[in-house]
C-alpha cells in the first residue's frame, strides 16, 4: 500500500539537509517497526519520495511525501507509531491512504506559500516596505541564476503569485508569499527577498517558513483556494 503524509520541519532542525531529513525519516520508521517496502537490487532501499526538497535553513508545516509499505498500516497508526520516535522538532500529520491511480506528488505540485520574518538592523515603516514592494511587482524582477548551462539572467516576476505585508514593528517585520512550485522549478523565494532587500537598501536577517503546498484540485491534497 501507498501513504501519503507530510512531515513538519521545526525551526531546530531547519538547517538540517534534505539528504539528512531523508534519513531521518528513515530511521524513524525502522524504529517504529513500520513494513517499509524496500527496492530491488544489490542495495536496497525504501520506496518513498517527496513532493519537494525543503531548502537547508528553511523550516516548514508541510512537506508531503509518499512511503510504501509491504502491509496494510491504518494512517492513524502510522502517524501515532512514527511521531513517538520522531527527533524533536519534526513530526508527520494528514496521512491518507493513496487511491489508485495516485501518480508523483511532484507532477502534481502547483505552488507554495511562506512566511518570511525580517529582523532588520534599523526600523523600516510599512508604508517603505508596501511601496518597494509594490514598485517591484510593477515590472520584471531580474535575478541571475545558475544553470547547467553557466549563469543567465531570470525574471522571477512570472512565478509570484501574491505578496501581502504582515506585522510590522521596529526592527520586525513579515511578509506572506505565494509563489509557483512545480517540478520544472519554481519562485525562488531566498532570491526574491534578497531582492527586495537590496531595492529597500536595508540590512538585516530573515528567516523563510513555508506554510502552505499546493497541489492540482484532486480533492485529496490542498490546493489553491479561489480567489
Amino acid at each position: 500500500m501507498k501513504l501519503i503524509a507530510a512531515y513538519h520541519k521545526g525551526q531546530e532542525i531547519a538547517m538540517i539537509s534534505h539528504l539528512d531529513i531523508q534519513r531521518t525519516l528513515q530511521r524513524a520508521f525502522r524504529r517504529a517497526n513500520l513494513p517499509l517496502l524496500y527496492s530491488n537490487g544489490f542495495n536496497p532501499h525504501p520506496q518513498f519520495s517527496f513532493a519537494t526538497a525543503a531548502a537547508t535553513g528553511m523550516s516548514s508545516d508541510c512537506e508531503w511525501f509518499d512511503v510504501e509499505l509491504s502491509q496494510d498500516v491504518d494512517p492513524q497508526e502510522f502517524m501515532q507509531r512514527a511521531n513517538a520516535v520522531m527527533p524533536r522538532g519534526m513530526h508527520i500529520s494528514g496521512a491518507f491512504v493513496a487511491p489508485e491511480p495516485f501518480g508523483s506528488l511532484s507532477a502534481k505540485l502547483r505552488a507554495a506559500e511562506y512566511r518570511v520574518s525580517f529582523q532588520f538592523e534599523e526600523p523600516v515603516s510599512r508604508e517603505k516596505l508596501a511601496e518597494t514592494l509594490e514598485a517591484m511587482l510593477a515590472g520584471e524582477i531580474i535575478i541571475q541564476k545558475r544553470t547547467k548551462g553557466g549563469i543567465r539572467p531570470v525574471d522571477m516576476r512570472p512565478y509570484i503569485l501574491r505578496v501581502s505585508v504582515g506585522q510590522v514593528e521596529g526592527e520586525q517585520a513579515a511578509l506572506f508569499v505565494l509563489g509557483k512550485l512545480q517540478a520544472d522549478g519554481g519562485l525562488r523565494v531566498d532570491a526574491f527577498i534578497d531582492a527586495l532587500l537590496e531595492r529597500l537598501d536595508a540590512h538585516g536577517a530573515y528567516e523563510i517558513h513555508r506554510m502552505n503546498l499546493y497541489f492540482a484540485e484532486d480533492g485529496l491534497l490542498p490546493h489553491l483556494p479561489a480567489e
